[in-house]
């Protein structure tokens, strides 16, 4: 039963913060004018969104409509670990022509995304260019911000689009979600070793045209794309927990070239492996 309601009054068009650490539960549900993004990087938490619960995980994308009461709990599973990126703004802030996405992704909610791995590093940049954007003083400030928010709603509205299904005769009829589950929890222990469309196709009797349209159907990915998500995420941890070097980590995930495998960092990280390693070690030392 919701108790008390705080009123927002906040006074802006667009607002971006984030929150790390350890971080209580709301007393109170809240209410404002504004539409609310809520991006989870860590942990989990319980959003109460008028009168109903919804479990919260890592990677999940929450769009809230205006005037909805709302609040959000920790989760009695919940770990120390929890990061994420709050976003409220206003009808003003964007463009006219963005009116449509409003409507998809806010109308007839709370919407709530699982961000696949091949989109995660794509949409945590464009969070973390936000705040970053949101802190400087500069004259174009807004125009940028509203730039790459019109992104972040243009990406997320193709998240939720539903898939459609082909008619290729020459392919067997469209699976169901079963076939592409068993298919991610081999991969998801296999990644380490020589994983292709191949392997797959042998593992699960499929050829491999149709498993390739069935990752992107039902996972918004490219097979190898979600591959090399599994791969660079787990490197990461690597980099962040361990001293192994980068050649060692490169095939503990699964690359036999360390070449390609710093490639393919580098294009999902925005940063070389030893980059990554060396930023996430600053982190930590300022933190103490």
């Amino acid at each position: 039963m919701v108790q008390k309601v705080n009123v927002s009054l906040r006074d802006q068009s667009f607002y971006i913060n984030r929150i790390q650490g350890d971080h209580p539960s709301m007393t109170n549900h809240h209410i404002h004018q504004d539409y609310e993004i809520y991006y989870l990087l860590e942990g989990e938490r319980i959003y109460q969104i008028n009168g109903k619960e919804y479990l919260i995980k890592k990677h999940h994308l929450v769009f809230i409509d205006k005037n909805l009461i709302h609040k959000t709990t920790v989760n009695s599973r919940d770990k120390d670990v929890y990061d994420r990126i709050v976003i409220n703004f206003r009808d003003s802030f964007l463009e006219a022509s963005a009116a449509h996405l409003l409507k998809k992704l806010f109308e007839n909610g709370p919407h709530i995304l699982q961000i696949p791995p091949c989109k995660r590093e794509r949409i945590r940049s464009n969070l973390v260019t936000q705040l970053e954007e949101y802190q400087l003083s500069q004259g174009d400030k807004d125009l940028y911000l509203k730039s790459l928010l019109t992104q972040l709603l243009i990406e997320s509205a193709r998240l939720l689009e539903p898939k459609k299904t082909s008619s290729n005769s020459g392919n067997p009829p469209i699976g169901t979600i079963t076939d592409i589950e068993a298919m991610i929890a081999f991969i998801n222990g296999e990644y380490s070793s020589d994983v292709s469309l191949r392997v797959l196709s042998q593992q699960f009797h499929l050829n491999e045209q149709y498993i390739s349209k069935l990752f992107k159907k039902y996972t918004g990915c490219s097979f190898i794309d979600y591959l090399n998500a599994i791969r660079i995420n787990e490197a990461k941890r690597l980099l962040n927990e361990s001293t192994l070097k980068v050649n060692l980590i490169a095939k503990k995930v699964g690359y036999s070239n360390n070449v390609h495998f710093w490639r393919v960092f580098k294009k999902m990280t925005a940063m070389s492996p030893n980059e990554y390693r060396n930023h996430h070690q600053e982190q930590k030392n300022s933190n103490r």
